[in-house]
């Protein structure tokens, strides 16, 4: 099966479906653990903020998976902070850890109505006047409303986002293909299906399939309800791309799909880099993907990653953000085309992305940047990569029977065998037991997956 884009991300699948899905499974597993694990449970312990030389900053986090745990794991390594979560309910992720001294637990029903969030944060931000709160979250919408909402949430809370329309402008596809041309930076052939003039027509793809279909806005494509909606869409050939055309016309959808040359090869890249106030792009990380998610609902977020130097990606990437004139953290996706050894990018997602602790994890910390730029005022750059890292979400051991034989097996082997891996949700800081039997069986849990599945990529 052919590469999938990466999407850094997790966000576009909204946490309700996350509920309904893996989440539910894994916290089943995660309980018949931490059930064995010890009665007593360490509290959260840091560093009081504004104390001792460490900065009068409150994390809050809103997120409840291992993405909301790695944001909060960058605070407490870079500063021994402590962070306050936000969330609908509780998960072993998030509620179970000694980084937050304070998990407040709204219900289920904010896993639909988000403003219940931004109106709790608004009470913590009350609380605690004397502190720079920074709300920290990887869902979309959780950042598009943090964008908008920004003059009305305090005013000890700054917002590490981009404005609305910028957000908007860049999050969009077709945008985004248009800044990449004017940055003189490769993206792969696109046609674009109108569904807002009408019922599209396959005859419009003009280049071989076979080709990916994806939304020009995800956030539009994922309030769709459809018989087999995915977050892409991998198509054979005109006439299965025409039965797609007639799904989404007969649900009603009205947006874009961007139909686009499906590069061949494994080389697909992820990049994570931020872009001061001052325009200065102090952190740049960048890896090779190795395995991606083989379940439908998390088709294309990374499991397993290589981070290495790539001064021609990173290159390219800055180029993207200057031209755009983007401030913050974004993350980046793209593919070396082994016809040319070209790089192509897919997309621009305009927050950390979910696997952002291969940032911080080899040496980039995601926290000192916002702090650093956001709060002292004196963007930091960020140290260059001293050794390869594998970042894994799976257990090291699985490694070697999940990789195909091969280069990237043998380095991965090498490293893990080095020592220079890392998992986000296990922590050496962490001193909640039942947070650590939880991280080893989710991981393993995840795993088992891939018993059966295709590789998505590669193969």
């Amino acid at each position: 099966m052919s590469p999938a884009p990466t999407s850094g991300s997790t966000s576009s699948t909204s946490p309700a479906s996350l509920v309904k899905g893996g989440l539910r499974s894994a916290m089943s597993m995660a309980e018949r653990v931490t059930s064995t694990a010890a009665a007593k449970v360490a509290p959260a312990r840091g560093r009081t903020p504004g104390e001792g030389g460490t900065p009068p900053v409150l994390p809050v986090v809103l997120d409840f998976t291992l993405s909301g745990y790695a944001l909060a794991r960058a605070f407490h390594e870079r500063y021994d902070l402590t962070s306050v979560a936000i969330v609908p309910l509780h998960t072993p992720a998030v509620g179970d850890s000694s980084l937050f001294h304070e998990v407040r637990v709204l219900g289920h029903e904010a896993l639909t109505n988000h403003q219940l969030v931004m109106d709790e944060l608004v009470r913590v931000a009350a609380a605690h006047p004397n502190l720079t709160v920074i709300p920290l979250t990887n869902n979309d919408s959780y950042v598009q409303m943090l964008s908008a909402q920004r003059d009305s949430l305090g005013a000890n809370v700054v917002v590490p986002h981009e404005s609305p329309e910028m957000l908007v402008r860049i999050s969009d596809k077709n945008h985004f293909n248009a800044v990449c041309a004017e940055a003189g930076v490769l993206t792969p052939g696109t046609a674009v299906l109108d569904f807002g003039a009408g019922r599209p027509s396959a005859a419009e793809v003009t280049f071989p399939f076979p080709i990916i279909v994806k939304p020009a806005d995800s956030a539009l494509h994922n309030k769709l309800t459809m018989q087999g909606k995915r977050k892409l869409y991998e198509i054979d050939d005109s006439a299965a791309l025409e039965d797609l055309i007639d799904r989404l016309h007969a649900a009603g959808f009205t947006g874009e799909m961007l139909a686009q040359d499906r590069i061949p090869g494994d080389d697909i890249l992820s990049v994570t880099i931020y872009r001061a106030r001052n325009g200065e792009v102090t952190l740049a990380r960048t890896s090779k993907v190795l395995l991606q998610d083989p379940r439908p609902a998390y088709l294309g977020i990374p499991d397993v990653q290589v981070v290495q130097d790539m001064p021609d990606v990173v290159d390219a990437s800055v180029r993207i953000l200057e031209t755009a004139d983007y401030y913050g953290f974004a993350n980046l996706d793209a593919i070396r085309d082994p016809r040319d050894g070209s790089v192509k990018f897919f997309e621009v997602n305009p927050r950390y992305g979910r696997n952002c602790y291969y940032a911080t994890g080899s040496g980039a910390n995601i926290a000192e940047q916002l702090v650093t730029d956001l709060v002292e005022g004196r963007p930091m750059a960020a140290p260059a990569l001293e050794n390869e890292l594998v970042y894994t979400v799976l257990p090291p051991r699985a490694l070697q029977r999940l990789l195909p034989e091969g280069s990237d097996r043998s380095l991965v082997e090498r490293l893990v065998k080095a020592g220079h891996w890392a998992d986000p949700l296990k922590y050496g800081g962490e001193r909640n037991p039942k947070h650590k039997a939880y991280a080893h069986a989710a991981a393993w849990h995840h795993a088992r997956a891939y018993r059966g599945a295709p590789r998505v990529i590669g193969g």
